[in-house]
Protein backbone atom coordinates (compact mmCIF):
# COMPACT_ATOMS: atom_id res chain seq x y z
CA UNK A 1 0.00 0.00 0.00
CA UNK A 2 1.30 3.48 -0.89
CA UNK A 3 2.13 6.08 1.75
CA UNK A 4 -1.37 7.50 2.21
CA UNK A 5 -3.20 4.31 1.30
CA UNK A 6 -4.73 3.79 4.73
CA UNK A 7 -5.98 7.33 4.87
CA UNK A 8 -7.60 6.94 1.46
CA UNK A 9 -9.39 3.81 2.68
CA UNK A 10 -10.74 5.87 5.59
CA UNK A 11 -12.04 8.68 3.41
CA UNK A 12 -12.81 6.97 0.10
CA UNK A 13 -16.56 6.66 0.61
CA UNK A 14 -16.81 10.11 2.21
CA UNK A 15 -14.98 11.57 -0.78
CA UNK A 16 -17.34 9.78 -3.19
CA UNK A 17 -20.34 10.98 -1.18
CA UNK A 18 -19.03 14.55 -1.33
CA UNK A 19 -18.94 14.28 -5.13
CA UNK A 20 -22.50 12.95 -5.30
CA UNK A 21 -23.78 15.64 -2.95
CA UNK A 22 -21.94 18.33 -4.89
CA UNK A 23 -23.48 17.25 -8.20
CA UNK A 24 -26.93 16.98 -6.63
CA UNK A 25 -26.79 20.45 -5.11
CA UNK A 26 -25.56 21.99 -8.38
CA UNK A 27 -28.24 20.21 -10.41
CA UNK A 28 -31.03 20.90 -7.86
CA UNK A 29 -30.40 24.37 -6.39
CA UNK A 30 -32.52 25.37 -3.43
CA UNK A 31 -33.19 21.83 -2.16
CA UNK A 32 -31.13 22.65 0.92
CA UNK A 33 -30.92 26.05 2.58
CA UNK A 34 -27.77 28.08 2.01
CA UNK A 35 -26.74 27.50 5.64
CA UNK A 36 -27.18 23.74 5.37
CA UNK A 37 -25.35 23.66 2.02
CA UNK A 38 -22.33 25.35 3.58
CA UNK A 39 -22.57 23.11 6.64
CA UNK A 40 -22.52 19.88 4.63
CA UNK A 41 -19.67 21.04 2.42
CA UNK A 42 -17.57 22.17 5.39
CA UNK A 43 -18.27 19.02 7.41
CA UNK A 44 -17.31 16.70 4.54
CA UNK A 45 -14.05 18.57 4.03
CA UNK A 46 -13.34 18.42 7.76
CA UNK A 47 -14.01 14.67 7.76
CA UNK A 48 -11.29 14.12 5.16
CA UNK A 49 -8.53 15.97 7.03
CA UNK A 50 -5.46 13.95 7.96
CA UNK A 51 -2.42 16.23 8.11
CA UNK A 52 -3.00 19.98 8.35
CA UNK A 53 -0.26 22.42 7.36
CA UNK A 54 -0.21 25.41 9.71
CA UNK A 55 0.97 28.99 9.14
CA UNK A 56 4.60 28.00 9.75
CA UNK A 57 4.44 25.16 7.25
CA UNK A 58 4.40 22.44 9.91
CA UNK A 59 2.20 19.37 9.44
CA UNK A 60 -0.19 18.75 12.34
CA UNK A 61 -1.75 15.28 12.55
CA UNK A 62 -5.46 15.75 13.23
CA UNK A 63 -6.56 12.29 12.17
CA UNK A 64 -6.88 10.78 15.69
CA UNK A 65 -9.22 13.61 16.73
CA UNK A 66 -11.27 13.52 13.56
CA UNK A 67 -11.61 9.71 13.29
CA UNK A 68 -14.77 9.47 15.48
CA UNK A 69 -16.42 12.27 13.50
CA UNK A 70 -15.38 10.53 10.29
CA UNK A 71 -16.92 7.24 11.42
CA UNK A 72 -20.18 8.94 12.38
CA UNK A 73 -20.48 10.56 8.96
CA UNK A 74 -19.68 7.26 7.31
CA UNK A 75 -22.37 5.43 9.31
CA UNK A 76 -25.04 8.13 9.20
CA UNK A 77 -24.71 10.25 6.09
CA UNK A 78 -23.47 8.07 3.24
CA UNK A 79 -26.74 6.19 2.69
CA UNK A 80 -28.74 9.37 2.05
CA UNK A 81 -27.25 9.66 -1.44
CA UNK A 82 -26.58 6.17 -2.79
CA UNK A 83 -24.44 5.57 -5.89
CA UNK A 84 -27.62 4.48 -7.65
CA UNK A 85 -31.10 5.33 -6.59
CA UNK A 86 -33.08 8.24 -5.20
CA UNK A 87 -31.60 10.93 -2.98
CA UNK A 88 -33.07 10.92 0.53
CA UNK A 89 -33.61 14.66 0.73
CA UNK A 90 -35.76 14.36 3.84
CA UNK A 91 -32.98 12.38 5.51
CA UNK A 92 -30.43 15.06 4.65
CA UNK A 93 -32.64 17.76 6.14
CA UNK A 94 -33.26 15.76 9.31
CA UNK A 95 -29.56 15.02 9.80
CA UNK A 96 -28.53 18.66 9.31
CA UNK A 97 -29.24 19.84 12.93
CA UNK A 98 -27.36 16.84 14.35
CA UNK A 99 -24.51 17.43 11.90
CA UNK A 100 -24.41 21.07 13.04
CA UNK A 101 -23.96 20.03 16.68
CA UNK A 102 -21.32 17.40 15.92
CA UNK A 103 -19.39 19.68 13.58
CA UNK A 104 -19.35 22.52 16.11
CA UNK A 105 -18.19 20.07 18.81
CA UNK A 106 -15.25 18.59 16.90
CA UNK A 107 -14.35 22.02 15.57
CA UNK A 108 -14.23 23.44 19.12
CA UNK A 109 -12.16 20.46 20.35
CA UNK A 110 -9.61 20.95 17.58
CA UNK A 111 -9.34 24.69 18.16
CA UNK A 112 -8.85 24.24 21.90
CA UNK A 113 -6.33 21.40 21.73
CA UNK A 114 -4.38 22.96 18.86
CA UNK A 115 -4.52 26.62 19.88
CA UNK A 116 -0.72 26.76 19.95
CA UNK A 117 -0.43 25.21 16.47
CA UNK A 118 -2.80 27.33 14.38
CA UNK A 119 -5.56 29.88 14.67
CA UNK A 120 -9.26 29.05 14.10
CA UNK A 121 -9.38 31.71 11.39
CA UNK A 122 -6.48 30.10 9.50
CA UNK A 123 -8.01 26.63 9.78
CA UNK A 124 -11.42 27.79 8.55
CA UNK A 125 -9.90 29.80 5.71
CA UNK A 126 -8.11 26.67 4.50
CA UNK A 127 -11.24 24.50 4.57
CA UNK A 128 -13.37 27.24 3.05
CA UNK A 129 -11.46 27.46 -0.24
CA UNK A 130 -10.57 24.51 -2.45
CA UNK A 131 -7.60 24.72 -4.82
CA UNK A 132 -7.64 23.14 -8.27
CA UNK A 133 -5.45 20.25 -9.39
CA UNK A 134 -5.71 18.95 -12.96
CA UNK A 135 -4.64 15.57 -14.32
CA UNK A 136 -3.85 15.43 -18.03
CA UNK A 137 -4.11 12.04 -19.69
CA UNK A 138 -2.03 10.81 -22.61
CA UNK A 139 -3.16 9.85 -26.08
CA UNK A 140 -0.90 11.31 -28.74
CA UNK A 141 -2.63 13.93 -30.87
CA UNK A 142 -5.88 13.44 -28.94
CA UNK A 143 -4.17 15.24 -26.08
CA UNK A 144 -4.24 18.52 -28.00
CA UNK A 145 -7.69 18.93 -26.44
CA UNK A 146 -5.88 19.87 -23.22
CA UNK A 147 -5.06 23.22 -24.83
CA UNK A 148 -8.80 23.91 -24.85
CA UNK A 149 -8.94 23.12 -21.13
CA UNK A 150 -6.15 25.62 -20.45
CA UNK A 151 -7.92 28.41 -22.33
CA UNK A 152 -11.26 27.60 -20.70
CA UNK A 153 -9.76 27.84 -17.21
CA UNK A 154 -8.14 31.11 -18.23
CA UNK A 155 -11.52 32.45 -19.37
CA UNK A 156 -12.95 31.49 -15.97
CA UNK A 157 -10.09 33.20 -14.14
CA UNK A 158 -8.94 29.91 -12.59
CA UNK A 159 -5.28 28.95 -12.13
CA UNK A 160 -4.50 25.35 -11.23
CA UNK A 161 -2.13 24.91 -8.30
CA UNK A 162 -1.05 21.44 -9.45
CA UNK A 163 -0.72 19.89 -12.90
CA UNK A 164 -0.01 16.17 -13.27
CA UNK A 165 0.64 14.79 -16.74
CA UNK A 166 1.25 11.43 -18.36
CA UNK A 167 2.60 10.97 -21.91
CA UNK A 168 1.11 13.68 -24.15
CA UNK A 169 -0.47 15.17 -21.04
CA UNK A 170 3.03 15.70 -19.65
CA UNK A 171 4.22 17.31 -22.86
CA UNK A 172 1.33 19.79 -22.97
CA UNK A 173 1.41 20.27 -19.22
CA UNK A 174 4.87 21.82 -19.65
CA UNK A 175 3.26 24.67 -21.57
CA UNK A 176 0.70 25.38 -18.87
CA UNK A 177 3.01 25.44 -15.84
CA UNK A 178 5.54 27.96 -17.16
CA UNK A 179 3.41 30.90 -15.98
CA UNK A 180 0.54 31.29 -13.55
CA UNK A 181 -1.51 33.11 -16.15
CA UNK A 182 -2.24 31.54 -19.50
CA UNK A 183 -2.41 33.32 -22.83
CA UNK A 184 -3.89 31.04 -25.54
CA UNK A 185 -2.91 33.39 -28.35
CA UNK A 186 0.71 33.62 -27.18
CA UNK A 187 0.79 29.84 -26.84
CA UNK A 188 -0.50 29.37 -30.38
CA UNK A 189 2.14 31.75 -31.70
CA UNK A 190 4.86 29.90 -29.78
CA UNK A 191 4.05 26.51 -31.28
CA UNK A 192 5.98 25.63 -34.48
CA UNK A 193 4.13 26.70 -37.63
CA UNK A 194 5.85 24.18 -39.87
CA UNK A 195 7.04 20.82 -38.77
CA UNK A 196 9.79 18.69 -40.22
CA UNK A 197 9.75 15.10 -39.03
CA UNK A 198 13.49 14.83 -39.57
CA UNK A 199 14.02 17.52 -36.91
CA UNK A 200 12.45 15.62 -34.06
CA UNK A 201 12.51 11.96 -35.16
CA UNK A 202 15.90 10.36 -35.69
CA UNK A 203 16.50 6.68 -36.56
CA UNK A 204 17.29 4.65 -33.44
CA UNK A 205 21.03 3.96 -33.37
CA UNK A 206 20.85 1.04 -30.99
CA UNK A 207 22.30 2.97 -28.05
CA UNK A 208 20.04 3.00 -25.00
CA UNK A 209 21.12 4.42 -21.65
CA UNK A 210 17.92 5.00 -19.68
CA UNK A 211 15.11 4.77 -22.23
CA UNK A 212 13.23 1.80 -23.66
CA UNK A 213 14.33 1.32 -27.29
CA UNK A 214 12.14 2.15 -30.26
CA UNK A 215 12.35 2.40 -34.03
CA UNK A 216 13.00 6.16 -33.70
CA UNK A 217 14.70 8.42 -31.20
CA UNK A 218 12.58 11.34 -29.98
CA UNK A 219 14.75 14.44 -30.37
CA UNK A 220 12.50 16.49 -28.12
CA UNK A 221 15.19 18.50 -26.38
CA UNK A 222 16.02 20.73 -29.34
CA UNK A 223 12.42 21.51 -30.35
CA UNK A 224 11.18 22.08 -26.80
CA UNK A 225 14.17 24.27 -25.98
CA UNK A 226 13.35 26.50 -28.96
CA UNK A 227 9.71 26.77 -27.88
CA UNK A 228 10.57 27.64 -24.27
CA UNK A 229 13.23 30.13 -25.28
CA UNK A 230 10.87 31.90 -27.71
CA UNK A 231 7.78 31.80 -25.50
CA UNK A 232 9.08 31.98 -21.95
CA UNK A 233 12.74 33.04 -22.07
CA UNK A 234 13.89 29.91 -20.25
CA UNK A 235 15.50 27.25 -22.41
CA UNK A 236 15.79 24.49 -19.80
CA UNK A 237 13.25 24.99 -16.98
CA UNK A 238 13.47 22.70 -13.97
CA UNK A 239 10.64 21.64 -11.70
CA UNK A 240 11.88 23.93 -8.93
CA UNK A 241 11.69 26.93 -11.30
CA UNK A 242 7.97 26.61 -11.99
CA UNK A 243 5.29 28.92 -10.56
CA UNK A 244 2.75 26.07 -10.77
CA UNK A 245 3.48 22.71 -9.16
CA UNK A 246 4.09 20.11 -11.89
CA UNK A 247 4.55 16.34 -11.76
CA UNK A 248 5.24 13.96 -14.63
CA UNK A 249 4.50 10.23 -14.66
CA UNK A 250 6.67 7.71 -16.50
CA UNK A 251 6.84 3.92 -16.48
CA UNK A 252 9.81 2.23 -14.87
CA UNK A 253 10.76 -1.21 -16.15
CA UNK A 254 12.55 -3.24 -13.52
CA UNK A 255 15.54 -5.47 -13.95
CA UNK A 256 14.57 -9.00 -14.93
CA UNK A 257 12.51 -7.91 -17.91
CA UNK A 258 13.83 -9.53 -21.10
CA UNK A 259 14.75 -6.71 -23.46
CA UNK A 260 15.93 -7.33 -27.02
CA UNK A 261 17.27 -3.96 -28.15
CA UNK A 262 18.53 -5.18 -31.53
CA UNK A 263 15.11 -5.94 -32.95
CA UNK A 264 14.15 -2.27 -32.88
CA UNK A 265 17.06 -1.30 -35.15
CA UNK A 266 15.54 -3.37 -37.96
CA UNK A 267 12.60 -1.00 -38.29
CA UNK A 268 14.48 2.27 -38.72
CA UNK A 269 14.39 3.86 -42.13
CA UNK A 270 16.62 6.90 -42.60
CA UNK A 271 14.66 7.79 -45.72
CA UNK A 272 11.31 8.04 -43.93
CA UNK A 273 11.41 10.05 -40.72
CA UNK A 274 7.68 9.71 -40.00
CA UNK A 275 7.60 6.99 -37.33
CA UNK A 276 3.86 6.45 -37.83
CA UNK A 277 3.94 5.94 -41.60
CA UNK A 278 4.83 2.26 -41.78
CA UNK A 279 2.39 -0.40 -40.62
CA UNK A 280 5.25 -2.60 -39.39
CA UNK A 281 6.33 0.12 -36.98
CA UNK A 282 2.87 0.22 -35.46
CA UNK A 283 2.97 -3.56 -35.16
CA UNK A 284 6.25 -3.16 -33.29
CA UNK A 285 4.53 -0.77 -30.86
CA UNK A 286 1.66 -3.18 -30.23
CA UNK A 287 4.16 -6.02 -29.80
CA UNK A 288 6.05 -4.00 -27.16
CA UNK A 289 2.80 -3.15 -25.33
CA UNK A 290 1.76 -6.81 -25.31
CA UNK A 291 5.13 -7.85 -23.94
CA UNK A 292 4.94 -5.23 -21.19
CA UNK A 293 1.36 -6.17 -20.29
CA UNK A 294 2.34 -9.83 -19.92
CA UNK A 295 5.18 -8.83 -17.60
CA UNK A 296 3.40 -6.24 -15.47
CA UNK A 297 5.26 -7.42 -12.35
CA UNK A 298 8.32 -5.68 -13.78
CA UNK A 299 6.50 -2.34 -14.21
CA UNK A 300 6.42 0.48 -11.68
CA UNK A 301 5.21 4.06 -11.65
CA UNK A 302 7.85 6.80 -11.59
CA UNK A 303 6.96 10.38 -10.65
CA UNK A 304 9.21 13.28 -11.64
CA UNK A 305 8.91 16.60 -9.85
CA UNK A 306 8.96 15.55 -6.23
CA UNK A 307 11.72 16.18 -3.72
CA UNK A 308 14.25 13.77 -5.22
CA UNK A 309 13.83 15.26 -8.72
CA UNK A 310 12.93 18.87 -7.88
CA UNK A 311 15.88 20.19 -9.92
CA UNK A 312 15.31 17.81 -12.81
CA UNK A 313 14.64 19.45 -16.23
CA UNK A 314 10.95 19.17 -17.08
CA UNK A 315 11.77 18.59 -20.77
CA UNK A 316 13.74 15.45 -19.93
CA UNK A 317 10.92 14.15 -17.70
CA UNK A 318 8.29 14.77 -20.40
CA UNK A 319 10.54 13.06 -22.95
CA UNK A 320 10.62 9.85 -20.95
CA UNK A 321 6.88 10.10 -20.28
CA UNK A 322 6.20 10.37 -24.05
CA UNK A 323 8.57 7.63 -25.21
CA UNK A 324 6.14 5.17 -26.79
CA UNK A 325 7.66 1.69 -26.26
CA UNK A 326 8.90 0.06 -29.44
CA UNK A 327 8.18 3.18 -31.47
CA UNK A 328 9.77 6.27 -29.86
CA UNK A 329 12.95 6.10 -27.81
CA UNK A 330 13.97 8.96 -25.53
CA UNK A 331 17.25 9.18 -23.69
CA UNK A 332 19.87 11.42 -22.07
CA UNK A 333 23.10 11.80 -24.01
CA UNK A 334 24.85 14.31 -21.75
CA UNK A 335 26.24 14.32 -18.20
CA UNK A 336 24.48 17.26 -16.55
CA UNK A 337 24.56 16.25 -12.85
CA UNK A 338 21.07 17.65 -12.16
CA UNK A 339 19.79 15.17 -14.75
CA UNK A 340 22.06 12.16 -14.50
CA UNK A 341 22.46 11.92 -10.73
CA UNK A 342 18.71 11.79 -9.95
CA UNK A 343 18.23 9.25 -12.74
CA UNK A 344 21.03 7.06 -11.42
CA UNK A 345 19.61 7.26 -7.90
CA UNK A 346 16.12 6.45 -9.19
CA UNK A 347 17.39 3.46 -11.15
CA UNK A 348 19.32 2.13 -8.17
CA UNK A 349 16.49 2.65 -5.66
CA UNK A 350 13.84 0.99 -7.84
CA UNK A 351 16.15 -1.53 -9.55
CA UNK A 352 15.16 -0.14 -12.94
CA UNK A 353 16.26 -1.34 -16.34
CA UNK A 354 14.63 1.34 -18.53
CA UNK A 355 12.01 4.13 -18.60
CA UNK A 356 9.14 4.53 -21.08
CA UNK A 357 5.72 6.09 -21.67
CA UNK A 358 3.76 6.96 -18.52
CA UNK A 359 0.56 5.73 -20.11
CA UNK A 360 1.74 2.14 -19.77
CA UNK A 361 1.20 2.17 -16.00
CA UNK A 362 -1.07 5.20 -15.53
CA UNK A 363 -2.50 7.10 -18.47
CA UNK A 364 -4.66 9.36 -16.27
CA UNK A 365 -2.72 9.41 -12.96
CA UNK A 366 -5.26 10.88 -10.54
CA UNK A 367 -3.78 8.95 -7.62
CA UNK A 368 -0.50 10.79 -8.17
CA UNK A 369 -2.34 14.10 -7.89
CA UNK A 370 -4.21 13.04 -4.73
CA UNK A 371 -1.03 11.72 -3.14
CA UNK A 372 0.85 14.91 -4.08
CA UNK A 373 -1.82 16.99 -2.37
CA UNK A 374 -1.58 14.78 0.73
CA UNK A 375 2.19 15.25 0.70
CA UNK A 376 1.54 18.99 1.04
CA UNK A 377 2.88 19.98 -2.38
CA UNK A 378 0.44 22.89 -2.73
CA UNK A 379 0.18 23.77 0.96
CA UNK A 380 -3.48 22.98 1.51
CA UNK A 381 -4.85 19.44 1.38
CA UNK A 382 -8.24 20.86 0.44
CA UNK A 383 -8.10 20.39 -3.33
CA UNK A 384 -10.55 19.73 -6.13
CA UNK A 385 -8.97 17.21 -8.50
CA UNK A 386 -10.19 17.10 -12.10
CA UNK A 387 -8.92 14.42 -14.48
CA UNK A 388 -9.17 14.43 -18.27
CA UNK A 389 -9.15 11.27 -20.38
CA UNK A 390 -8.56 11.76 -24.12
CA UNK A 391 -7.77 8.10 -24.86
CA UNK A 392 -10.87 6.19 -23.77
CA UNK A 393 -11.92 3.23 -25.97
CA UNK A 394 -14.80 4.88 -27.81
CA UNK A 395 -15.35 3.15 -31.18
CA UNK A 396 -15.16 5.41 -34.23
CA UNK A 397 -13.77 5.14 -37.74
CA UNK A 398 -10.59 7.02 -36.82
CA UNK A 399 -10.13 5.23 -33.53
CA UNK A 400 -10.39 1.52 -34.36
CA UNK A 401 -6.63 1.06 -34.70
CA UNK A 402 -6.11 2.23 -31.13
CA UNK A 403 -8.82 0.25 -29.33
CA UNK A 404 -6.44 -2.54 -28.16
CA UNK A 405 -4.00 -0.03 -26.64
CA UNK A 406 -6.88 1.94 -25.11
CA UNK A 407 -8.38 -1.17 -23.57
CA UNK A 408 -5.00 -2.05 -22.11
CA UNK A 409 -4.72 1.42 -20.50
CA UNK A 410 -8.33 1.32 -19.34
CA UNK A 411 -7.93 -0.79 -16.19
CA UNK A 412 -5.36 1.60 -14.71
CA UNK A 413 -7.54 4.58 -15.65
CA UNK A 414 -10.54 3.06 -13.86
CA UNK A 415 -8.50 2.33 -10.73
CA UNK A 416 -7.45 6.00 -10.62
CA UNK A 417 -10.94 7.50 -10.96
CA UNK A 418 -11.81 7.30 -7.21
CA UNK A 419 -8.95 9.70 -6.48
CA UNK A 420 -10.47 12.35 -8.74
CA UNK A 421 -13.34 14.65 -7.79
CA UNK A 422 -14.48 15.00 -11.40
CA UNK A 423 -13.34 12.62 -14.12
CA UNK A 424 -14.03 13.77 -17.67
CA UNK A 425 -13.93 11.53 -20.73
CA UNK A 426 -13.64 13.29 -24.08
CA UNK A 427 -15.83 11.51 -26.61
CA UNK A 428 -14.84 13.48 -29.70
CA UNK A 429 -11.07 13.57 -30.05
CA UNK A 430 -8.51 14.22 -32.79
CA UNK A 431 -6.73 11.11 -34.00
CA UNK A 432 -3.79 10.02 -31.83
CA UNK A 433 -1.76 10.26 -35.06
CA UNK A 434 -2.53 13.98 -35.32
CA UNK A 435 0.57 14.93 -33.38
CA UNK A 436 1.26 18.39 -34.72
CA UNK A 437 -0.90 21.37 -35.64
CA UNK A 438 0.54 23.53 -38.42
CA UNK A 439 -2.15 26.20 -38.61
CA UNK A 440 -3.95 28.47 -36.17
CA UNK A 441 -7.30 27.55 -37.77
CA UNK A 442 -6.84 23.84 -36.98
CA UNK A 443 -5.74 24.63 -33.46
CA UNK A 444 -8.76 26.88 -32.96
CA UNK A 445 -11.05 24.05 -34.09
CA UNK A 446 -9.53 21.68 -31.54
CA UNK A 447 -9.80 24.27 -28.76
CA UNK A 448 -13.45 24.97 -29.62
CA UNK A 449 -14.22 21.25 -29.60
CA UNK A 450 -12.68 20.98 -26.15
CA UNK A 451 -14.75 23.93 -24.89
CA UNK A 452 -17.94 22.34 -26.20
CA UNK A 453 -17.22 19.03 -24.51
CA UNK A 454 -16.33 20.71 -21.21
CA UNK A 455 -19.32 23.07 -21.17
CA UNK A 456 -21.45 20.91 -18.88
CA UNK A 457 -18.61 20.59 -16.37
CA UNK A 458 -18.11 24.33 -15.87
CA UNK A 459 -20.97 24.68 -13.38
CA UNK A 460 -19.58 21.90 -11.18
CA UNK A 461 -16.08 23.34 -11.28
CA UNK A 462 -17.05 26.90 -10.43
CA UNK A 463 -19.33 25.72 -7.59
CA UNK A 464 -16.57 23.49 -6.15
CA UNK A 465 -14.10 26.38 -6.08
CA UNK A 466 -16.57 28.92 -4.66
CA UNK A 467 -15.48 29.98 -1.14
CA UNK A 468 -17.76 28.93 1.72
CA UNK A 469 -19.45 31.68 3.68
CA UNK A 470 -19.04 30.20 7.15
CA UNK A 471 -21.02 33.03 8.75
CA UNK A 472 -24.11 31.22 7.50
CA UNK A 473 -23.57 28.20 9.77
CA UNK A 474 -21.03 29.36 12.40
CA UNK A 475 -22.05 33.00 12.99
CA UNK A 476 -20.95 33.07 16.66
CA UNK A 477 -17.36 32.25 15.66
CA UNK A 478 -16.94 35.03 13.13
Amino acid sequence: MFRFGRHFVRVKEIKAFEQRLHHYLVDHPGQLSDAHTVLFRYALRLAQVNLFKNEEGQDINLSPQIDPFRRWIHETLITTIPEKGKVDLRGLREIAPILQIRTEKIRAEIFESRKNDFSPAYFDADLSQKKLAIVLGGGGGSGLLHLGLFSLLSDLGITPELVVGSSMGALLGMIRVMKRDYDPVATALTLPKQFDYTTIFKPFTGYSRYGFPGAFHLNLLRTATEIFTAGFGNSMPRFSDLPVKFEVVATGIRKGFKLDEKKYEKFRDPGNANPLAARKRMQLFFSAVRQLSKNSRFLTQVVFGREDTKDFPIIEAAGFSCSVPGLLHYDVFHDDPDTVEPLDAMFEKNELLRLCDGGIVSNVPSRVAWESVQLGSIGTRNAHIMSFDVFAPIPSSRNMLWIPAQQYARSAVLSNIPYSDHHIVYKNTPSPLYLFVNSYTKLKTIVESSHEQLADSVKYLTAALEPLNLKLCFPEKE
